[in-house]
């Protein structure tokens, strides 16, 4: 996060970095993203972007990702 509150990228990695986008979304994979992955769900949920259901569907996947990578 930034002292702005928004999350950044290194500089390197728009610039110079020619594999990018792979390794973003590695790290989205890893338990890191997992905290980014439920931001993204809040968010959704206090614009009204996604149902209910939707949002509960997603968080329990995302937890049982999080707790099999645990066990």
């Amino acid at each position: 996060m930034g002292e702005d509150g928004l999350r950044t990228t290194p500089e390197d990695c728009y610039s110079n970095c020619s594999v990018k986008t792979h390794c973003l979304r590695q790290a989205m994979k890893g338990p890191q993203g997992i905290p980014v992955q439920e931001e993204l769900i809040t968010r959704q949920e206090q614009t009204g972007l996604a149902g209910f259901f939707q949002r509960w569907s997603r968080k329990k996947q995302i937890h049982r990702q999080q707790y099999s990578r645990k066990g």
